[in-house]
Parts: C-alpha cells; sequence; structure tokens
C-alpha cells in the first residue's frame, strides 16, 4: 500500500469516489521504503555487476592476447612464415574472446521484470521473481573466479534463467 496519507485520500471519508481514488492511487503510487519493491532495482544492479566482471575479464583477456602478439616473431627473409604453435594459441585466445563477449551479451539482454511484475504481480510472479532472485544468485556465485570451464556454465545458467522467465510470458 502507498503513502496515501501525503495525499489525503486516507483520512477522507470512504464514499465510492475515494474508494476508487484510493484504488488507483495504490495501483500507482508505490512505497519505494518497502524491501520487496527492491527487486527490480537489485536485479538491475546485478546485471551492472555482471557488465563490470566481463569488462574486467575481456579486457584481462585482452591485455594476454596483446603479450602473446608481440612475442610472435617478425617474418624474416630467411623465416618468412609464422611460428604456427603460437599463432594457433594466438587465435585460440581470439575465439575465446570472442566468446566470452557472446556470453556478456547473453547477460546484458537477460531480462530484468518489468515494474508491473513486482508491483502488481501475483503470486505466480512472485515465485517466478523469488526464482530469478535465487538464479542470480547462483551466477553470481560462478562469477567469483571467471575462467573457461565457469564461462561454460554461466552460459548455461543465463540460457536456463531466460527461458524460465519466456516460459511465463510467452505461454
Amino acid at each position: 500500500m502507498s503513502d496515501l496519507m501525503r495525499y489525503g485520500i486516507a483520512v477522507s471519508p470512504g464514499t465510492p469516489v475515494n474508494q476508487i481514488l484510493t484504488g488507483w492511487m495504490n495501483a500507482w503510487f508505490v512505497n519505494m521504503r518497502d524491501p520487496r519493491f527492491r527487486l527490480r532495482e537489485r536485479m538491475v544492479a546485478f546485471h551492472n555487476a555482471m557488465d563490470r566482471a566481463f569488462g574486467a575479464y575481456l579486457a584481462q583477456l585482452r591485455e594476454e592476447l596483446a603479450s602473446l602478439r608481440k612475442r610472435l616473431p617478425q617474418p624474416t627473409r630467411e623465416d618468412p612464415f609464422p611460428n604456427l604453435e603460437a599463432l594457433s594459441a594466438v587465435k585460440e585466445l581470439e575465439a575465446y574472446i570472442r566468446r566470452v563477449e557472446s556470453v556478456r551479451t547473453l547477460a546484458l539482454s537477460a531480462p530484468v521484470p518489468p515494474d508491473e511484475y513486482v508491483f502488481h504481480g501475483r503470486a505466480e510472479h512472485e515465485g517466478l521473481l523469488n526464482e530469478l532472485a535465487r538464479m542470480d544468485g547462483e551466477i553470481a556465485e560462478k562469477m567469483q573466479a571467471l575462467s573457461p570451464q565457469t564461462i561454460d556454465e554461466v552460459e548455461q545458467m543465463l540460457r536456463a534463467r531466460n527461458e524460465r522467465w519466456h516460459a511465463l510470458v510467452q505461454p
């Protein structure tokens, strides 16, 4: 329920017009100090934190790629072809960077429930929101130490989260 005292409706007589107006005020004005209405805000903050974590990890990988490229021997007249092993390591790291970028895009495109699901939702919406919050917590635990193994797990968890959301939104 919103802070109706501020609008003078809560102390007015209980006429039908005031009851309708009270219903409209409750539907559109939400007490943001109530912790259950901060779920969407926390999910947006989590997405921003994921973006920062993936950005830092990608910066680290790009530094490694730059150092690998610097260590590649320059072709000379006597040896015009580059070392294929070193070149394959560079190509593998480039492919891994593209994979991490795709997982970052998947993380940024993960849906955040709209306000009407948070503020005016039914019991099934509350269950879904709690499940999404739990999934976000599991993803955050996996992202504590990003590596090639955890990237696969994070991607699977993000896909499962997106599928869970789309199962409710698109019946």
